[in-house]
């Protein structure tokens, strides 16, 4: 009975931390770690996706272990950056101080089904900065999460 009770509270203990992993955060911002707007993507042309290894420092293509897919409606900017089997997925308003961001593992190699999982959490980040930023969000274009996946370079 007492072990019983010992794995009950154990798992109930690791539950909230599972469960927190799937989640949008939503931060404050000047909160050390959380990532900031990535407003350099306001300069990207509107309603479409731009691919690099890392938008910020220009336009060199993704590679086998980086890339990130940015996107701007003009008012609303998301960058899903993947480094090696990681993605962190970034967006907010102009002019809005509260930024919303999701990690996720998602392996080596691009799929449907990390596809499916990457829009799914661009979603949440757009939906959780859209509430409290108080406006309405808009929809994203479908992004195709192998072209986050570029083949290896020969001599890598």
């Amino acid at each position: 009975m007492r072990l019983q009770a010992l794995i009950v509270s154990i798992v109930l203990a690791a539950a909230p931390a599972a469960l927190a992993a799937q989640t949008v955060e939503k931060v404050r911002a000047g909160t050390p770690g959380a990532p900031g707007l990535p407003d350099d993507l306001f300069g990207l042309p509107p309603g479409q996706w731009a691919f690099a290894e890392h938008l910020w420092q220009g336009n060199a293509p993704c590679t086998a272990d980086a890339c990130e897919a940015g996107y701007t409606s003009g008012n609303f900017v998301v960058s899903v950056e993947r480094s090696k089997e990681d993605v962190r997925i970034v967006g907010g308003f102009r002019d809005c101080a509260s930024v919303a961001w999701n990690e996720v593992h998602i392996g080596s190699k691009g799929s449907k089904s990390n596809t499916g999982l990457i829009k799914k959490r661009m979603k949440q980040v757009l939906q959780t900065s859209a509430k409290y930023c108080k406006t309405t969000a808009a929809k994203l274009p479908p992004l195709d999460s192998v072209l986050l996946f570029p083949p290896k370079a020969e001599g890598q």
